[in-house]
C-alpha cells in the first residue's frame, strides 16, 4: 500500500465528514506512532496548501468569477473541511464547489486541530 493511499484510509478512519470532533479525533491520533502520525500530519498538510494554492485566485475573485465569502481564517478552514472528507470529496472539487460550501456555510473548523502534536 502507497503512503498517499495509507494517509487518505487514515482520513477517511477520522470520519470528520459526520462527526467534527477535532477533540476526539487529536485523541484517536494519539495511538498512532510517532512516524505515522508525522506523515499523516505533513500529507494533510500539503493537501490542504495544494488547494490553498490551486484555488487562491477563485477566492479573491481574481479568475473571472466572484471571490468566495470567507476570511483568512475560514479560508484555512475550508480547505482543511475538503480535506477530511477524504480522497473522492478532495479530488472532485472545483472553485465553484468551493464558493458554493463557502455561501452555504458548508465546512466546519479546523480540520487542522486535529494534528496538534
Amino acid at each position: 500500500m502507497t503512503n498517499e493511499k495509507k494517509n487518505w484510509e487514515l482520513i477517511e478512519a477520522t470520519k470528520w465528514k459526520s462527526d467534527h470532533s477535532y477533540r476526539r479525533i487529536e485523541v484517536e491520533l494519539s495511538s498512532l506512532d510517532d512516524k505515522t502520525f508525522k506523515e499523516l500530519k505533513e500529507f494533510v498538510h500539503e493537501k490542504a496548501s495544494s488547494l490553498y494554492k490551486t484555488y487562491h485566485d477563485a477566492w479573491l475573485g481574481r479568475d473571472g468569477g466572484s471571490g468566495f465569502d470567507v476570511s483568512d481564517d475560514s479560508w484555512s478552514d475550508l480547505v482543511y473541511d475538503v480535506v477530511g472528507r477524504g480522497e473522492d470529496f478532495y479530488n472532485s472539487v472545483t472553485a465553484d464547489k468551493l464558493r458554493e460550501m463557502a455561501s452555504n456555510d458548508d465546512y466546519q473548523e479546523s480540520f487542522s486541530y486535529c494534528f496538534q502534536r
